[in-house]
């Protein structure tokens, strides 16, 4: 009977897992250097964002906790590992925390001590599905996002979770990313997936995706294959050795 009891708990804990399959996500992005059409692929193992225009690409292995960045136009593929940035993290703000006001402000640092907060804004139809429309507001840093809470990532939930608590740090890659964590931690909590994004961002400015097409059905894994012929550089341990210089 436990055997039997421990089998039901186990089929019931990935359920949702085996529920969840490949989606194809097609984005038209405004903002400056992200304007055209983007392509988001899930499976269970990675998220790939294809930018045709920008020629540039984005891979996540949700396995390894791997994000790739790969740069058609200098073809160069940039390899950062999750735990790396935790660590980068971690030691930048070790680092701010002795520096005054004035200073971490000029350094990005100025929106780490910032309140987060969220609200829900109602609601939106977006491809014929109702979404529930989120605003996250840290310092001058504002996020809306509209997720459709029916639409589940196909990977395992705590390396999603993980991955959208890390990923507008990883696009910083500075001090200022660690005040990144704070929204991450706020769009970890949001269900479903997003159908349309505005961003207004300190620097970088406004962004802007809205989904125009979503077809769900099996992807090959080609799809999720790096390209050959590119040079690999580690930006993961490229950041280590800077930090252990303290620059």
């Amino acid at each position: 009977m436990r055997r039997l009891l421990t089998t039901a708990l186990v089929i019931a804990l990935f359920v949702p897992s085996l529920l969840a399959g490949d989606l194809t996500l097609t984005m038209t992005t405004t903002g400056r250097g992200h304007e055209g059409r983007q392509t988001h692929l899930w499976s269970s193992r990675f998220m790939r964002i294809n930018h045709p225009e920008g020629q540039r690409d984005t891979l996540v292995d949700f396995t390894q906790g791997i994000h790739y960045t790969i740069d058609h136009k200098k073809k160069v593929i940039q390899k950062m590992t999750w735990e790396d940035l935790e660590t980068a993290m971690e030691g930048m703000a070790e680092r701010m925390k002795n520096l005054p006001a004035f200073a971490q402000k000029l350094m990005g640092g100025g929106d780490g001590g910032a309140q987060v907060t969220v609200e829900e804004q109602g609601s939106e139809t977006l491809l014929g599905r109702k979404c529930r429309k989120w605003k996250i507001t840290m310092g001058s840093t504002v996020m809306e996002s509209s997720n459709d809470p029916s639409l589940k990532p196909p990977m395992p939930v705590g390396s999603y979770k993980r991955f959208l608590r890390l990923q507008h740090a990883i696009g910083q890659m500075g001090p200022g990313a660690s005040s990144m964590l704070k929204l991450g931690e706020e769009l970890a909590k949001v269900q479903g997936i997003a159908l349309r994004t505005h961003q207004v961002m300190p620097i970088v400015g406004e962004l802007t995706s809205v989904a125009t097409e979503l077809k769900e059905g099996p992807i090959p894994d080609s799809a999720f294959a790096l390209p050959e012929g590119y040079k690999l550089e580690d930006a993961g341990k490229k950041m280590r050795e800077s930090l252990a210089k303290g620059r």
